[in-house]
């Protein structure tokens, strides 16, 4: 993603003048989260390329994308901080591989690099930061996650009419898959909750 370069020095400004302004557009700038700027750029790319390779993901309005951007950012710096993950240049290759190879994937990536003005480097950076949140919410929450049996029958007795099919293996399985999400969910909530906390959190009017 674009970086903003903050604090040009003032004797550059007054030497170059009218043609650095002309040259330099500043990106408008949305949130600063432990230093680390987030601008108008930034979010209107990854709500782009969300789109393209994650369509099964539920939309929400623009300031709950915006909230959830920085939850994000803020996961993937503690998942920097701990070193708990890595994500090899192969597995950004092959993430992106496996939407190039979807109906009309490469000319779709082609036509949304082009009309944000977004190169393919800035393409696989984006795929890093979406695969590094996505490892260490696997090893730092998912991994220790666990059902019983007894919840998924409480489960399938008390939502058996909605269910609405007999029981068998397959039923069980989506049930502790649905409640193994939740409680992932619930873990990550408090594990943002604790990041916002320590962090150094800024969005500029």
């Amino acid at each position: 993603m674009r970086l903003v370069r903050i604090g040009i020095a003032l004797a550059t400004s007054i030497v170059f003048g009218n043609m650095m302004a002309e040259a330099v557009i500043l990106d408008k700038i949305l949130a600063v989260v432990n230093g680390e700027v987030l601008t108008l750029q930034d979010f209107e790319d990854h709500l782009a390329l969300r789109r393209l390779f994650q369509p099964t993901a539920p939309e929400v309005d623009r300031q709950q994308a915006l909230q959830r951007f920085v939850d994000q950012t803020l996961i993937r710096q503690e998942a920097v901080r701990t070193r708990i993950v890595e994500v090899t240049e192969a597995e950004i290759a092959q993430y992106i591989r496996a939407v190039e190879a979807q109906a009309d994937g490469s000319a779709r990536l082609a036509m949304l690099m082009q009309d944000r003005g977004t190169t393919r480097r800035q393409v696989q950076t984006w795929v890093r930061h979406q695969l590094i949140v996505r490892a260490f919410i696997d090893r730092r929450i998912r991994l220790f996650v666990r059902v019983s049996e007894e919840q998924i029958a409480q489960y399938y007795r008390q939502h058996q009419q909605a269910i609405g099919e007999a029981w068998s293996k397959a039923v069980g399985e989506q049930i502790r898959q649905l409640l193994v999400e939740q409680q992932v969910n619930a873990r990550l909530d408090g594990l943002v909750d604790a990041l916002r906390r320590k962090a150094t959190l800024d969005f500029p009017p």
